[in-house]
């Protein structure tokens, strides 16, 4: 009896370590550090380069109406609609993406943890700017949808989450989500934006890599450290989780007349060209928050405008500007430049009537080279002038 309770007890420690060792041999699979293939630097361009994302979090009772896999899918083919409809941003080729990441599964912990390290080693080896995680997720019987933007050289993020409604009465919502998820990170990360568009349109211009501001007012190079002095540089906080309403993001504010108004893209040249179309962005988000015009959509207006034959970033002389103004049936048309006039940048707007070709308003706004926030944030009283308020 006393040697059968000994095997039995042996056996019962051999399995417990053998259990051991496997629990123990997948925890350190998982994490095994996840092999990040480097590619050749990209071509230098003013665009600002997004990495984009996708992930899927908990699921909900039922599960997802769509697999991970299709819904990564979905989204990178949308968001790089509404990215590069734009001609602010690019986004790496997909065969890149695998060229650098391999056929390696990749967990949402694995992408998350250390603050995203993984996911900014694969941006840094994609030559991205910023990261652009999309997350869908399923937490306290509520569908949420996650949009986070992450500068991928200074570590600045900024997220929103909506609460997307259950049933299939909404299923169409999915499709339209990304592009309300980007206008509202658009918002936030505008100012951010724009300063990466000014380097890299230094750098696409010259070659020459300019400084990165990471808050310290010391030139750089300016004088050798001296490590009793030095400031220490925190890491960036992460960001508070903006939450917004999906269905009150989604409905569009009635104009108060019925005037139809087309929004050009703003005229630079090289480096400011990026840089103006942010800038035109933004004017447009100010006129519609405005709600006083019926605004020609973006997107229209490019298709028209195709079909014209007539390019928007061309649009410089006023009388041919009208006239896109007629096949966009607009009543009447905004036109701006942004250029340097000594060591000054200079936004230049005026909106004009298409039937008289008189211009009604004219505002400007300037600023000096690296406080380009300064024109940002007088964009919203530019705006009040051009529409006469």
């Amino acid at each position: 009896m006393a040697m059968r309770k000994n095997s039995i007890r042996a056996t019962c420690v051999y399995l417990l370590a053998a259990t051991s060792i496997s629990i123990l041999s997948a925890f350190l699979a998982g994490c095994a550090e996840i092999q990040v293939r480097p590619l050749p630097p990209a071509s230098p361009t003013a665009k600002l380069r997004i990495f984009v994302l996708p992930l899927t979090g908990s699921p909900p009772p039922g599960g997802w109406g769509k697999p991970h896999g299709e819904f990564a899918r979905n989204q990178i083919r949308a968001i790089r609609i509404i990215l590069e409809g734009t001609g602010i941003y690019e986004m790496p080729a997909r065969e890149d993406y695998l060229s650098v990441i391999g056929q390696q599964e990749v967990s949402n912990w694995e992408w998350k943890r250390k603050d995203w390290a993984l996911a900014k080693r694969v941006g840094h080896a994609l030559s991205a700017n910023y990261a652009l995680v999309i997350e869908r997720d399923f937490n306290a019987g509520i569908n949420f949808y996650q949009t986070l933007l992450m500068n991928l050289e200074t570590g600045k993020q900024f997220k929103v989450a909506f609460r997307v409604p259950k049933g299939r009465e909404h299923r169409e919502e999915w499709q339209q989500i990304g592009r309300v998820a980007y206008t509202e990170i658009f918002r936030d990360a505008k100012n951010d934006m724009l300063a990466t568009a000014m380097r890299k349109g230094r750098v696409s211009v010259s070659g020459i890599p300019a400084p990165i501001d990471r808050g310290t007012k010391d030139p750089v190079g300016s004088r050798p450290a001296d490590p009793s002095k030095e400031r220490t540089i925190l890491p960036p906080a992460p960001p508070k989780v903006r939450e917004v309403a999906l269905e009150e993001s989604m409905k569009e504010i009635p104009a108060s007349s019925s005037i139809r108004l087309a929004i050009y893209d703003i005229h630079a040249n090289e480096p400011l060209k990026i840089a103006a179309l942010i800038l035109s962005e933004a004017l447009r988000e100010e006129f519609f928050r405005l709600g006083r015009f019926m605004l020609v959509n973006r997107e229209n207006m490019a298709q028209i405008l195709n079909e014209m034959g007539v390019q928007q970033t061309g649009l410089v002389e006023e009388k041919q500007a009208v006239q896109a103004g007629k096949g966009l049936a607009a009543r009447q048309i905004i036109l701006g430049q942004f250029g340097s006039i000594g060591n000054t940048l200079l936004l230049q707007v005026k909106r004009i009537d298409v039937e008289t070709q008189s211009t009604l308003s004219i505002g400007s706004a300037k600023c000096t080279p690296g406080k380009e926030d300064e024109v940002l944030a007088g964009l919203p009283e530019l705006a009040r002038r051009l529409a006469g308020k």
